[in-house]
């Protein structure tokens, strides 16, 4: 996994551009779901929507276990041990899995209560989240994908 890393990091740095757009990408996604979130919850609120209570819930589901579970794993980030450069640089330890990913997705599942349309562009967002989240060399390829496994159980999963 090691070669992988070093091989895609290198890859990105050779070329200027691509690592712009990347850091990019990494630095203000996140920023996009995050300012989605609270205009689909006054949607659903202000239409009177039964999936209001949800769609508050379900992300701080989410994101507690998370949060919790990082805690107690405290898998090592790509960088911690292995001989690569992040793009950009971010903490030690707490790797497993991916806050940026989990949030990032189950925001975007819950889009889908008030619009398809915005669900689908916050998916391509997610997406976005969650790719650069490897590519800048900050999680592992499992930190991410486990997060968005984590994110669709606590979209279709029943807390009633």
């Amino acid at each position: 996994m090691e070669h992988f890393y070093q091989s895609m990091l290198t890859y990105i740095r050779r070329h200027p551009h691509l690592e712009k757009v990347i850091l990019f990408l990494t630095e203000y996604c996140p920023y996009i779901t995050f300012i989605i979130y609270p205009c689909i919850l006054f949607d659903l609120w202000y239409t009177h929507n039964p999936y209001l209570i949800d769609a508050i819930l379900r992300p701080c589901i989410a994101f507690i276990l998370v949060t919790i579970f990082r805690k107690v794993v405290n898998r090592p980030r790509p960088y911690d041990y292995m001989d690569i450069k992040p793009l950009k640089g971010h903490k030690h330890g707490e790797s497993f899995p991916s806050r940026h990913s989990v949030s990032a997705c189950i925001i975007a599942l819950i889009c889908f209560y008030a619009n398809v349309y915005v669900g689908i562009f916050a998916c391509i967002i997610a997406l976005i989240v969650s790719l650069t989240r490897i590519l800048s060399g900050v999680h592992h390829i499992s930190d991410v994908f486990v997060a968005i496994i984590i994110a669709i159980l606590c979209f279709i999963i029943d807390f009633h």
